[in-house]
C-alpha cells in the first residue's frame, strides 16, 4: 500500500467515526442534555480504556503459552495505579509508569 492511500484510509475512517459520533449528538438534539445524563459513565472511559490497553501487554510481554511475569513490569503497572489514584489526569500515570519502567530496568542492568 503506498503512502498516498494509507493517508486516504486514515482521513476516511477518521471522517467516518467523527460522523458517527456527530450523530449521536445530533439525535439526542442537545449535547448539553447528553453530557448531563452520561457525565458518570464518561468518567469511567479514560481509566477502562487505559486498562485494556495495558493489562495485556503486561501479563503477556513474551509471545508464550503461559504467563510469563517479570516484575519490572508489575511494579511500575503498580506505581502507575497509585498515581492514577492520586492524579485527576491521563497525562501523569503514563509518564510516571514508564519512568518507573525505565528506571527498574535501569537499575536490572546496573544491578
Amino acid at each position: 500500500m503506498d503512502t498516498l492511500s494509507l493517508w486516504l484510509l486514515f482521513i476516511i475512517v477518521g471522517l467516518g467515526t467523527f460522523l458517527v459520533r456527530l450523530s449521536f449528538i445530533e439525535l439526542h438534539g442537545s449535547t448539553q442534555k447528553l453530557l448531563e445524563r452520561s457525565r458518570n459513565i464518561l468518567a469511567l472511559l479514560p481509566p477502562a480504556i487505559l486498562a485494556a490497553i495495558c493489562i495485556p501487554s503486561i501479563l503477556f510481554s513474551r509471545p508464550a503459552l503461559e504467563f510469563q511475569w517479570d516484575i519490572t513490569q508489575i511494579a511500575a503497572a503498580i506505581a502507575t495505579v497509585l498515581i492514577a489514584r492520586f492524579s485527576r489526569s491521563v497525562f501523569w500515570p503514563i509518564v510516571g509508569g514508564m519512568v518507573c519502567l525505565w528506571v527498574l530496568r535501569w537499575l536490572g542492568k546496573v544491578l
